[in-house]
Formats: C-alpha cells, structure tokens, sequence
C-alpha cells in the first residue's frame, strides 16, 4: 500500500479500504469521460467511472457551457442530441446579433427551422449559415446516466476524487480514490483513462506534459511565438438569467471589480431561459497563482460588475440573474506529450493532406490563443481535420489513455480542438479502445487500428457529412 493511501486510512481507521477490479476505470466524468464510459461498456467491457462532482457531464453540466459550437459530432454525440429532443431539452440556435447592432455580444437564440445537421459545419461555411445546439444542464446528466444504466456494465462513482495512481514499468496497476463520506477505494483495471481534464492521473504517474505556449522552436508552428510568455488561454464563469416582468437590478459589486472585458456570448435556451458566458472574465494563469477557491471568488465578482453592465442593453432589460454556474469554465491547464503531437500544421493541412493512419476525431472550429502578455492566435480554418488515436497515448505507457482537452496537443492546436463535441468524440475513441483491448486481452495502446476505425465510424455517416474521408 502507498504511503499516501496508508496516511488516509490511518487518519480515517473507521473507514475500510475497498478494492474494486474492472477492465476499464475511467477518471473524470465530464464530455470526454461519458464518451469513454458508453463507448467501452457498449463495446462489452465492465467499467467505473469516477467523478468528484455530484452529476455527470463536467464543463457542459456543472459549469454551464450548456452548447455544442457549428462543429463535427460522431454518432454518440447525435444519439445524446436525440435523447435530449425527446425531452424537449435542446434547441438549435443562430447569431441574432451578427452584425453586433444590439451591443458587443453574440445572442444565440433558437431557429426554429434550424436542424441538427446543420450544427455539424463551421469551417467553409459561411458565418450566417453556422448553427449551434443548447440544452438543458441538468438534461445532459440524466440522458448520458440513463445511457450508461442500459448497459449494465457501468458502476458510476459521483462525489469521489482520484488521490494517486501505482505503477509497474509502462503499466499502470491501481488507482486511489476516495468518496466525500470519507470512503477510500483501490481500483485496479486492465485499462485506465484520464479523463480529468487536468491531467491528474498523468501527472501523479509522472507522464511528461505540457503547459503554457510551446516557442516556436518545438513544433515549427508558423503562429507560435519565439519566447513566450506564460500565458494560458482565459477562464470564464458562466451564469444563468431569467425573464421576469418586473425585474431587480443587479447592483455593482464594492468595491468595483477591475479585469472583465465588455462582451459576451449569450445561448438561449428552450425554456426560454439564457445562459451568459463572459468568456475571459479571469486568465488562465491567474487559477495557477491565486488556486481554484480565491479564483472562484474573483469570478463572482466579476460577473456580478458585467451583468450589471450587460443588463442595461435592451435586449436584456426584461432579465434578471438566476445562478452562477456551480463551477468554473477552465479552458486550458496541462497538456500530456503523447506518442503524437497534434500541431497547426494538422489544422492547416486539413483532412484532406493528413496522412495519419490512426484518425479518430474530427474538429474544424478557428484557432483562439489570447491573453495579456501573449500573442493573439485566431483564424477559422478552411477544412475540418483529424485527430490521430497516438494524442491519446501518453508516451511511453501500455494501458493507460488520456481524453479530453489534456490529451497530446500543442497550445495552439489545443485552442481548435478543445470543444464539447470533440471531446465526446476523444472519449468514445478511447472507450472503444479499452473495450477491445479487454475483449483481446492486449494493450489498449496497440489494439487493431482497423477494427477500432470501424466500431467508431460504421453509424456516423449520417451525421457529419465529412466523415467518409476517414
């Protein structure tokens, strides 16, 4: 037993260690973590899924980034748009500000003759053509819970925390966790994914990472700087406003909150409900140096002085604050140095001149690095590209995968492929890699790139039209 792990119940005796053996362990519940979990209980596998929330679905649940960007989805992401449909849970939504007449803002309200193919697109299409999908928070949580009961092969762990992780060589052996009851499990599993978001798992395993902007040195990016500064792209803390015929001004904050920016991007949704994000309401190297908690507090703050501001334009004069989301939207921290690299050179190439074997995702949303001190790094891109399954092997290890924003991606490259959507997809092609590896009793890392391909692909034809290319 760890030293740490040792320490915990020896602070805790009243609490029996709980070992649990599956084939795949999943840590982090968020977009990447759902798509891994389904993907590899459906593919047969027996799973848990640990998550320190109190609900599934991560930035889109707990911190209210509630929308789908114009984007490619993979069939997993179409069947959750459905399921959420059927409750009346989603909407497709347009720019109804474009032109920015209404004030510095985006106001994505929902098109009524808009569907969910054409959300699938950005790069190419023209901007007045771009779509979106907004849903319900809460929605999300109960669809992809409902999704992972049906298996029968999915144990979730809502409210427990990874504490360290063992290993033997290139092979991982157990993790640690420990529930918000004081509860202390060691999970051992054929496979493990990282799906935290900030790499933890990766990190306690001592896999090499990545933070901050690479010089221009390392990948030969044509935008990435010479020296760069630390700089990490910006957080924002989402909050909800309501319609009410007579309703409270949000009064300013004392003393008056400095740092926010005037703009917004605002998503309707089908109740008629908004959500407002202030996109960069703090820099991302702010979180490092101040911690999550002070970070948080700073943000209410702020977001308390920008709907005071946002509120006296008339298209939000009939609203008034709901809530704050319960979390903050973190957009960049670690990055893992996988068994490839994904640079500007692949968003730039385009699917059409990439020429890796091993792609899994598709993403094609502009490149979008800023913050003070830094390089501003923006650009829609002409064609959608790949995402090779290597960005989600950490070099160097066997049986352990990495999805989600922390996955093997230069900052730049990071900027474009960050999104929801996308990381569903990441997720389903490491779910569905574990689930092979366990069927076949291999190593996750070298499981047969031809069948993983097809049980990714065989049911999303029909939903992106750029996926015949793969």
């Amino acid at each position: 037993m760890t030293t740490l792990l040792a320490l915990l119940l020896q602070v805790t005796p009243s609490m029996a260690l709980t070992e649990l053996t599956t084939d795949v362990c999943i840590l982090g519940g968020g977009s990447a973590g759902v798509g891994a979990a389904i993907a590899a209980a459906r593919g047969g596998a027996e799973v848990v899924l640990v998550e320190k929330q109190d609900r599934l679905g991560g930035t889109s649940t707990q911190a209210y980034v509630c929308n789908w960007e114009p984007g490619p989805g993979d069939g997993l992401c179409r069947e959750i748009y459905d399921r959420l449909q059927a409750r009346n849970a989603v909407c497709v939504v347009k720019d109804h500000n474009r032109a920015r007449q209404q004030g510095p803002f985006g106001l994505w309200l929902p098109d009524p003759e808009g569907t969910y193919e054409q959300s699938l697109t950005r790069a190419s299409t023209p901007h007045p053509n771009w779509r979106a999908c907004v849903f319900e928070p809460a929605a999300l949580h109960q669809v992809v819970t409902d999704m992972l009961g049906e298996t029968g092969k999915c144990r979730v762990m809502l409210r427990t925390t990874f504490i360290e992780a063992a290993a033997q060589g290139p092979l991982v052996v157990s993790v640690s966790a420990r529930g918000d009851d004081g509860s202390v499990y060691e999970i051992h599993a054929k496979t493990f994914i990282d799906c935290t978001g900030g790499a933890h798992v990766c990190r306690a395993l001592g896999c090499e990472m990545m933070l901050g902007p690479e010089p221009k040195s390392r990948f030969n990016e044509p935008s990435a700087p010479e020296e760069p500064e630390m700089v990490l792209n910006g957080i924002s803390l989402c909050y909800r406003i309501r319609r009410r015929e007579d309703p409270a001004r949000q009064a300013p904050p004392e003393p008056p909150a400095q740092g926010w920016v005037k703009t917004a991007h605002v998503s309707g949704l089908p109740n008629g409900d908004r959500i407002v994000n202030p996109l960069a309401i703090l820099s991302g190297k702010a979180l490092l140096d101040m911690g999550y908690d002070k970070a948080l507090e700073e943000c209410r703050r702020r977001v308390q002085a920008h709907w005071h501001w946002l509120q006296g334009y008339e298209a939000f004069a009939d609203f008034e604050l709901d809530s704050f989301a319960p979390m903050l939207g973190i957009r960049e921290s670690y990055r893992v140095v996988g068994e490839y690299v994904l640079t500007q050179h692949d968003l730039l190439a385009g699917l059409a001149n990439q020429t890796h074997p091993d792609l899994i995702a598709l993403a094609d949303h502009s490149m979008d690095v800023h913050g003070s001190g830094s390089k501003h790094i923006a650009g829609d891109l002409k064609a959608p590209y790949g995402i090779p399954f290597r960005c989600l092997i950490p070099k160097g290890w066997q049986n352990l995968l990495v999805a989600g924003r922390c996955a093997s991606f230069s900052q730049i490259a990071a900027s474009s492929c960050r999104l929801s959507r996308t990381m569903i997809q990441l997720g389903h092609a490491a779910g569905a890699a574990a689930a092979l590896a366990a069927r076949d009793d291999a190593s996750a890392a070298t499981v047969d790139l031809g069948l993983l391909r097809h049980s990714l692909f065989a049911d999303s034809a029909r939903n992106s039209p750029h996926t015949s290319r793969q």
